[in-house]
């Protein structure tokens, strides 16, 4: 919309270079005293828009990204998102906060407006002896009075005086109401998608140029949507957004890289691991097995060696008291062997997988 020609400053020139110079000399509601209005109300709002989203996309620029650590891909694309998101919200709420406050002192100082369509005088015959100029509020549509609301709005008409009384043309979704802003925040521009509402426009504005009406394919908007609803989402048709991550990795210089991967366990898994472990440590044991088994052999073997001893028995006594009766040639000498086996028993724990 705001990229349109029926947005430009020129067009609302263009169209209004036919109208009388002196707009007093159509009716009170006559379109054709509000349209200059309304254009450049539409003019105005497209810059203040545009002026809003550059605003924020610079302050999105400059802002920093930091972190702890070097962001996934995905996070990071997720982080950005999140932030682009946060963003969009806070352009068009700073704009609605800006307006809001623009129309709640126009209505709070009950300002009247040039064109007489918030309040109007009184005229009293008898006025030699007041000083004073009493008014009165305008009512539209549903008795909705000026003097209590800012809103208040009725159908735009072109209205044409002639012989045979007057005729009223509606347009197609503009309105007028209290304030030219107001009113126009309650249209909206379905008119300008159709060519015969724009020929009508054309032919009561004495315009003679063409231009094409908008196309409802390249808007995500409605042709019955309402202004103030535009005006909220700042006439934006789409958010683009291309991120490079890159960039990000090549700003980061991370010194070292590494990765962790989580994986939860099931009962294949479980199974598995206990058969590995179980191979694995028969493995072990079968080879570490028979050396010990070799190891305590010969240990067992050295200690029944230490303990075999050979003693000799000479009975001293009895050769003493019997050497004198005994013959020398029967003297005999007795070695005794006394071979005392002690074994220490011991356990081998043998383990059969």
């Amino acid at each position: 919309i705001c990229s349109s020609p029926f947005a430009s400053e020129q067009w609302r020139i263009d169209i209004t270079a036919g109208l009388a110079a002196n707009l007093s000399i159509y009716t009170q509601r006559d379109y054709r005293r509000f349209l200059s209005a309304h254009l450049q109300l539409l003019h105005g709002l497209c810059q203040l828009s545009k002026e809003t989203v550059y605003n924020s996309i610079n302050q999105f620029r400059t802002s920093l990204l930091v972190t702890s650590e070097l962001l996934s891909e995905t996070n990071f694309h997720q982080k950005l998102e999140s932030l682009m998101e946060q963003s969009k919200s806070n352009a068009p709420t700073t704009f609605r906060h800006l307006l809001f406050l623009i129309r709640t002192i126009n209505h709070g100082n009950a300002f009247m407006s040039t064109y007489g369509t918030t309040f109007e005088y009184i005229v009293r015959t008898n006025t030699l002896d007041e000083f004073h100029a009493p008014t009165r509020a305008l009512i539209y549509d549903d008795e909705c009075s000026c003097g209590l609301y800012s809103n208040c709005t009725t159908q735009a008409n072109f209205i044409i005086s002639n012989s045979s009384g007057i005729i009223s043309i509606a347009i197609k979704g503009l309105k007028i109401g209290c304030t030219p802003s107001e009113s126009f925040r309650a249209s909206t521009l379905e008119c300008f998608y159709d060519r015969s509402c724009i020929n009508l426009i054309h032919q009561y504005t004495n315009y003679g140029n063409f231009h094409r009406p908008l196309s409802i394919m390249k808007s995500r908007f409605s042709t019955n949507t309402r202004i103030a609803e535009l005006i909220d989402n700042l006439f934006i048709e789409q958010w683009s957004n291309k991120t490079n991550y890159s960039s990000y990795f090549e700003q980061c210089l991370p010194s070292y890289c590494s990765y962790t991967s989580a994986q939860k366990f099931n009962l294949l898994n479980i199974i598995t691991l206990l058969l590995s472990l179980q191979g694995g440590l028969a493995i072990i044991l079968k080879w570490i097995c028979p050396k010990i088994v070799r190891i305590a052999s010969k240990i067992n073997d050295y200690r029944k060696k230490e303990r075999n001893t050979v003693r000799p028995a000479c009975v001293l006594e009895k050769i003493s008291s019997d050497i004198s009766n005994t013959p020398i040639d029967n003297v005999t000498t007795t070695i005794g062997t006394d071979s005392t086996r002690e074994t220490s028993p011991y356990v081998l724990f043998l383990f059969f997988i």
